[in-house]
């Protein structure tokens, strides 16, 4: 696949898994991709969250994409960085819904927007289970 391809299937998949570490024992949770394309892989979470602590001690994560259909799933590892931009932040607070009341009484400060940018992905399929990992640089 090329990064643009990989960049698609993420814009179709958007739900995925994010693995983190905190005291040394992993944490994974599902999150949901606002963007993902030759600038980076946007996502989003609350600064009260327990993923923005671990994230701020140690920012680098994997990332877990998974379609059924294709039987197919991509993992990225890279770091994360946070993004200081009060137009993004209003943007993801007006596009996603369940944010708007959140947002509307605490303010757009309370959202916290990150940016993975360099990964390295792999994809796994049944049919290349059990060939050696090729790598992408995103």
């Amino acid at each position: 696949m090329t990064k643009e391809q990989i960049f698609e299937f993420i814009r179709n998949n958007p739900v995925f898994a994010m693995a983190t570490a905190e005291d040394g024992k992993a944490r994974v949770r599902m999150m949901n991709v606002y963007r993902a394309d030759e600038n980076g892989i946007i996502i989003n979470t609350g600064e009260n969250k327990d993923v923005h602590r671990q994230l701020q001690a140690n920012p680098e994560v994997e990332l877990c994409f998974f379609n059924t259909d294709e039987d197919k799933h991509i993992r990225i590892t890279g770091s994360v960085e946070v993004v200081e931009d009060p137009s993004l932040k209003k943007e993801i607070g007006d596009d996603y819904q369940f944010l708007k009341k959140w947002v509307d009484s605490a303010g757009y400060d309370v959202l916290v927007v990150y940016c993975l940018k360099n990964g390295k992905a792999t994809i796994w399929t049944m049919e290349t289970n059990f060939k050696p990992k090729e790598y992408i640089q995103l």
